[in-house]
């Protein structure tokens, strides 16, 4: 018996809650942790490298891309891992690669040095703990998915509060490289011990069934919301394997909306902080604008989590296109400190939609069995999209000095992609029937 487990026993047999909800909390520092390279905290060092290093916005945005890019190469890799190996050490794995790469960046005086470090970090941020987080949630919990998903990816938001102070006080007090270094130090001593001491990987090896389990003797319904389980009723009963889940419709049209989220996410979140201080405001405004993004992003998790567990998934994908867009088309208009303040705050909102409905979607539409999998290779649309997001960004602006064709075009495609969530179509098992035999 593992050290892990014999700590997980002990406090279970003393817990007076579901081991799962420790589960929340070990899963939760590793969310908080992966903020220290994401790109509202890169937003606070764009203005302020450009200066120092004489990088333009576009280089520095491209280690985004590169990240992302990069990360294609290693979702499917990491998502066999996870099903192969289980969640526990790839997390607490990740936790101390991403503390030393990003302190490195201290060090990082030319692109490529910070390419890397920073690239490393995206990895990081992308793959492991998106699908390790999901895949743990999927095996422990049955009810309460979305409220589970809510909690950890709070918990994120309040890291990425975290991490724009210590970033804005680290450059504003000291120096770049100590906020890397700052940055770096924070995720070892918040996520490393709780993610490889707490974490387990099944309910079964405690003993105990996923929350809200019910045997199949006492089940009479797929769910108690009927409204939802109408949804994904015909994926909630079984595991679908990766190559039976890239035979349906569902996954792409999945893929292709959250890829498309997450490239306007990145396309307006990497390049913001400098936006607004093109339109005049100081970088203590703009610093206050990215942690009112944290505070709704953290409250917007936990409404999102409740949303996703009382309505149709497909309803909620196609509110939060809707709501991302008009958020885009409002930044555009923003010239105030209060103006800055609102529409952080609703993004904040739609970053954490982004966050919380793809992995309770993948896990009501195709199971927890092969999770690790499907979300690897569906990880791989969200990576295309922020690569492209980002640098499209820094380059319309670089070519134009001006955001606002990259912004615009942004709103479209939100627009579009909450209309085309409406010919989504839930695999069934006659869809797999046919793909099987072809």
């Amino acid at each position: 018996m593992t050290n892990n487990l014999i700590i997980a026993r002990y406090l279970n047999e003393r817990l007076p809650f579901h081991y799962g909800w420790l589960i929340v909390f070990a899963a939760g520092t590793t969310t908080f942790a992966r903020m220290a390279p994401s790109v509202t905290t890169l937003a606070v060092f764009v203005s302020p490298m450009a200066d120092e290093f004489g990088w333009s916005r576009t280089v520095i945005a491209g280690a985004v891309s590169v990240g992302a890019l990069s990360s294609i190469l290693v979702s499917p890799i990491v998502g066999w891992a996870i099903d192969r190996f289980g969640s526990r050490l790839i997390l607490a794995g990740s936790m101390l690669v991403l503390g030393l790469a990003v302190a490195s960046l201290a060090w990082a005086t030319v692109p490529a040095s910070f390419y890397i470090g920073f690239a490393t970090g995206r990895i990081i941020f992308h793959v492991p703990v998106q699908i390790g987080t999901g895949a743990l949630i999927a095996r422990w919990f049955v009810e309460k998915q979305g409220r589970a998903i809510g909690v950890i990816y709070m918990a994120g938001a309040v890291g990425g509060i975290v991490t724009v102070q210590i970033a804005a006080l680290g450059i504003s007090h000291w120096s770049i490289g100590a906020a890397w270094i700052s940055l770096g130090v924070s995720v070892l001593v918040v996520a490393f011990l709780p993610s490889a001491l707490l974490i387990v990987d099944r309910p079964q090896e405690l003993g105990l069934e996923p929350y809200g389990h019910v045997p199949p003797s006492q089940s009479t319904s797929l769910s108690q919301n009927p409204t939802q389980s109408q949804d994904m009723a015909t994926l909630s009963q079984r595991d679908w394997t990766l190559r039976e889940a890239m035979g349906t419709k569902t996954l792409w049209a999945l893929i292709g909306v959250f890829g498309t989220l997450l490239m306007i996410q990145a396309g307006i979140s990497v390049h913001v902080g400098a936006f607004y201080q093109d339109q005049g405001l100081s970088l203590t405004v703009v610093a206050m604008a990215i942690t009112i993004h944290g505070i709704f992003n953290a409250f917007g998790s936990l409404i999102w989590g409740n949303v996703i567990d009382r309505v149709p998934i497909r309803l909620a994908i196609a509110g939060l296109m809707m709501l991302s867009a008009g958020t885009t088309l409002a930044i555009l208009k923003v010239d105030s400190a209060f103006a800055a303040y609102a529409a952080s705050g609703v993004f904040g909102v739609v970053a954490a939609g982004g966050n919380v409905l793809p992995p309770v979607a993948y896990a009501s539409y195709f199971g927890h069995r092969y999770i690790g999998s499907i979300r690897g290779m569906s990880e791989i649309g969200v990576q295309v999209g922020q690569s492209i997001g980002s640098v499209l960004s820094g380059l319309i602006y670089d070519l134009n000095g001006s955001y606002s064709a990259a912004f615009l075009t942004f709103t479209v495609l939100g627009f579009l992609s909450s209309f085309a969530i409406y010919t989504f179509i839930p695999p069934n098992a006659d869809s797999w029937k046919s793909v099987e035999t072809r």
